[in-house]
């Protein structure tokens, strides 16, 4: 059972993000980016497939596509998060166009412990050929995450708990 004390602590440290604020976001991401034009566009489900959709509109990218990817349980506390994450829909049935030589961006909503992107990395990459110039974009890291994305557009301290316009709050 929480105390009240850790609700508190618990609330103190959430931050509401507006539409605009992700919006603005996004837009930096796409504005900023000074790679090889991309053709496609992964969005890490869930977290990631809002801010993949705006980013492609602002780079004017038609193909969006979702790897299912969780590295932990709704709720779940911060400091418990699984280091291995789950993969519940790979690159070879979600993304059968990924890997023909045009290079890709991968987008996630943050990059907390850097988990899922250092995941990714690892395993998922090597579903795509060689040829395959890919790069990654969050719209947040935190302070001490163990994988900074080639974009991202603010960190933020490890302890800040962010809600996103698009996440239900109770």
């Amino acid at each position: 059972m929480m105390s009240w004390i850790s609700r508190l602590t618990k609330r103190a440290n959430k931050k509401k993000y507006s539409w605009n604020y992700i919006e603005q976001a996004c837009k930096h991401i796409a504005d900023t980016y000074d790679g090889p034009p991309i053709k496609r566009i992964v969005g890490l489900s869930r977290g990631g497939l809002v801010p993949a959709v705006l980013i492609a509109k602002h780079m004017k990218v038609r193909e969006v596509y979702s790897i299912g990817i969780r590295s932990y349980q709704e709720g779940q506390d911060y400091k418990k998060r699984a280091h291995k994450p789950d993969v519940y829909q790979s690159t070879q049935y979600a993304c059968p166009r990924l890997g023909k030589g045009d290079p890709i961006l991968i987008v996630d909503d943050i990059s907390d412990k850097g988990n899922t992107f250092k995941y990714i990395a690892a395993h998922i990459f090597d579903d795509i050929s060689a040829s395959t110039s890919v790069t990654t974009a969050s719209i947040f890291i935190k302070d001490k995450t163990e994988y900074q994305p080639d974009y991202y557009y603010k960190s933020l301290p490890d302890e800040q708990w962010v809600v996103f316009p698009w996440e239900r709050t109770n």
